[in-house]
């Protein structure tokens, strides 16, 4: 035991620990970190050549928060698992943990001749490279000097033997040749070898899309001669002598055979010839013309890879499939001709599938819910989607003003995806995404005990399309939903009549409406971080039927315009949103922005937006240091400043949005990763509501309006799902007088009172 009087000695020995040094020592100290810089600066892209090199070094050092290193340390106090790969000793030490890097672990004098290697890529064939090692007791750091010396730059760009081929030839070389007019190559720019690669990759690529079946990328080479002086060179892409002649071959399809519903243990049913593709069934799962819409292969025209490529991911985002492969087979009797077999392994036709989860909401309900649902793959033999869900839940709040309450919501709801354009012809073009047709059918009933009941049912009909892989538009039309207050206490009836605006936005839920939302995105894959995604969305509720009884009964009616015998509401929304993602260093590191602004609009038949189509800010995924339907509208706040009136729990929602998110995400061991972040936001009313004093819009008072949180998170991301953790805590309260709204250093006698744990499912944005 520590006697009391060395009890000062324990931070100072935890401290220790968590910095990783325990088993370095000034003979072997660790690697903690190392930087880059040149004698003098390279002509063009300092920063882009900087971050290339600095991913050279290798192994990288250990990620350190505030210059500890809680990762290693795991790694220094956990023992060997007795099983190797499994157990908690496994996770802690391996997976979450990470082993320290020592120095004499970096080869140096490769890391020298790697960074000469990169600046010889980029035209620095002169450039030298050095090190120097800097000590700190048990610890080290290096410093990586580059000269890089003068860039040689592109003087002559040559492609195959002419620069002005023949328009009567078609051979390889001449359309090697032609590829020179898309060439993004210009004399004058700095050599840069991965430019290269990539240039020749396009035209490897092009070659292919017109027959050139067999070539491949290295079946090109990039000659290039510095022997011209004056730091330039000159460069010809021509086919290599090697090359075999099958590649030097170009090849047209001969026929083509969709494999429908393919089973390898099953021979085939029947063939039948639609639009000259040969239709192979062995199940009779699919109408043969469902599947080779989506074949964009055809007899007789050469040999495409982009087509090919197109028909497997149309066929796949069909959602029907396990696999969609494509084989081409050599004719061996006809020259230059190619068969192909389009092959489609069908998923099960039927599956059921059940969840169980718990919840936990940051307006402090939690409790478990259920879901079980069945699907049919097939439904009309055209590779249809039907799903049916039937979900529950029920939650308790457990802290705060509503202490106790509790409530349950229980839903039932249809779809259906069809893989084409319903009622818009048949549109058949080489995309690489099928459009969809969706209905959805669904009924819900949520019940807050004690205070109110409100039942819902949506009908919904719709398209959505991709223009290609970045690119993506949804249109529903029409969009239908009626919600009914069927059960409401006295108190919550005292509190509706002492808020008109609100009993309004219950009493109009009659919705008959469309929605349009775009949104395209620069992510090229998984594993780009650098990449900005625009959304923009809008509906409307009522305006064409409002349009339509304008045109046949004149002047609306004082109570306005009613369908089925219910008023229904008349609206406009918007709700663009921008998102932008850059990478950071080079270990995975990430920042992360959102912009949103939503606007809703009641004209006409009603004079207030419905309860649903309100916005509400605060929660997991939006303002993280308030609680969910918790912030504004601007600076109102409820009676008693405990989020009720009367009793009552209030929603607290509005009529315009905006928020502004900012995230650094970064990797700390394995699956296991961090986060710093800051969200600023409110809601707003369109229009002054006597009942909630503040709540109404005013664009030279929005600014000082804006809550503020910041806060920290750890996500466990072992890329199957992500669980997030943050805790957040409010730097600015709009509700407080003006002057005394920032509260960082105004903070709750209670520790507890000062932070909102938010537990969810997913990033945030």
């Amino acid at each position: 035991m520590i006697p009391w009087r060395h009890a000062y000695l324990l931070p100072a020995v935890l401290l220790t620990a968590c910095t990783g040094l325990k088993n370095a020592s000034e003979e072997r100290p660790l690697f903690i970190g190392y930087d880059v810089s040149f004698t003098t600066p390279p002509a063009e892209d300092k920063a882009m050549i900087r971050a290339e090199l600095e991913q050279v070094v290798t192994p990288q050092p250990n990620n350190s928060i505030l210059g500890m290193r809680p990762t290693v340390a795991l790694y220094n106090m956990t023992g060997e698992p007795k099983r190797p790969g499994k157990g908690l000793k496994n996770l802690l030490k391996y997976k979450i943990g990470s082993a320290p890097v020592y120095l004499d672990e970096v080869p140096l004098a490769d890391v020298d001749l790697a960074l000469v290697n990169r600046m010889n890529n980029r035209g620095h064939f002169s450039v030298q490279a050095r090190h120097e090692v800097q000590y700190h007791g048990r610890r080290a750091e290096v410093h990586f000097i580059v000269d890089p010396g003068p860039v040689h730059r592109l003087r002559h760009i040559l492609y195959a033997d002419s620069l002005s081929p023949p328009a009567d030839t078609d051979t390889l070389g001449q359309r090697i040749a032609r590829a020179r007019e898309r060439s993004p190559l210009r004399t004058g720019e700095p050599y840069h070898l991965d430019a290269l690669i990539t240039e020749r990759s396009r035209v490897a690529s092009t070659l292919r899309n017109v027959g050139y079946y067999h070539l491949k990328d290295n079946d090109l080479e990039f000659a290039a001669d510095t022997s011209v002086g004056d730091d330039q060179v000159d460069i010809r892409l021509r086919v290599k002598a090697t090359t075999m002649p099958e590649a030097r071959q170009r090849y047209r399809i001969g026929n083509v055979f969709v494999h429908g519903d393919r089973d390898a243990q099953l021979p085939a049913n029947d063939t039948t010839v639609v639009d000259s593709l040969h239709y192979v069934d062995y199940l009779g799962m699919f109408r043969p013309s469902t599947i080779t819409r989506g074949v964009f292969i055809q007899q007789g025209r050469p040999y495409s890879e982009r087509r090919a490529d197109l028909t497997r991911r149309y066929l796949s985002s069909y959602s029907v499939f396990s696999n969609v492969s494509i084989d081409h087979r050599v004719d061996s009797t006809t020259a230059g001709m190619l068969h192909a077999d389009v092959m489609l392994v069908p998923l099960k036709r039927f599956s059921l599938y059940s969840e169980l989860n718990a919840i936990s909401k940051s307006n402090n309900f939690a409790g478990p819910g259920a879901k079980v649902g069945f699907k049919d793959r097939d439904l009309f033999r055209g590779a249809e989607v039907f799903t049916l869900d039937l979900n529950g839940r029920f939650e308790k709040q457990f802290a705060g003003s509503g202490t106790g309450t509790s409530a349950y919501e229980v839903g039932i709801k249809a779809a259906l995806a069809v893989p084409r354009l319903l009622l818009l012809g048949n549109v058949r073009s080489a995309r690489s995404f099928a459009p969809t047709t969706r209905f959805e059918a669904g009924y819900g009933l949520f019940r807050r005990i004690g205070l109110y009941g409100l039942e819902s049912v949506n009908l919904s009909y719709g398209y959505s399309w991709r223009r290609n892989a970045r690119v993506w538009h949804d249109v529903r039309f029409p969009d239908v939903s009626y919600n009914n207050l069927y059960y409401t206490s006295p108190e919550f009836d005292d509190f509706l009549d002492a808020n008109p605006a609100i009993r309004r936005s219950f009493d109009e839920q009659f919705i008959i409406g469309a929605g349009y939302t775009y949104t395209r995105s620069s992510q090229r894959g998984k594993g780009d971080l650098s990449w900005w995604l625009i959304s923009i969305g809008a509906d409307e509720g009522g305006n064409l039927v409002s349009g339509f009884f304008g045109v046949v009964d004149g002047a609306r009616p004082a109570e306005g315009y009613t369908v089925l015998g219910e008023r229904y509401a008349q609206f406009v929304r918007f709700r663009p949103e921008v998102r932008w993602f850059q990478r950071i260093g080079t270990s995975g590191a990430q920042l992360a922005t959102r912009v949103l602004a939503s606007a809703a609009f009641p004209y006409g038949n009603s004079s207030t937006v419905p309860y649903v189509k309100q916005f509400y800010s605060g929660g997991t995924n939006s303002v993280r240091a308030f609680r969910a339907r918790n912030l504004g509208p601007g600076t109102y706040t409820p009676t008693d400043g405990t989020g009720t009136v009367n009793g009552v729990l209030v929603d607290q929602v509005g009529d315009i949005k905006f928020e502004a998110n900012m995230e650094y995400r970064f990797p700390i061991a394995g699956f296991m990763k961090g986060a710093l972040f800051v969200d600023a936001g409110n809601v707003w009313l369109l229009n002054e509501d006597p009942q909630r004093p503040g709540g109404r819009f005013r664009a030279d008072q929005a600014l000082d309006e804006l809550a503020i949180g910041a806060g920290a998170g750890l996500r466990f991301d072992p890329e199957v799902i992500v669980v997030r953790l943050d805790l957040a805590t409010p730097l600015r309260r709009p509700d407080l007088p003006q002057g005394d709204r920032w509260v960082f250093d105004d903070q709750a006698p209670r520790l507890s009172d000062n932070f909102i744990l938010n537990i969810a499912i997913g990033y945030p944005f």
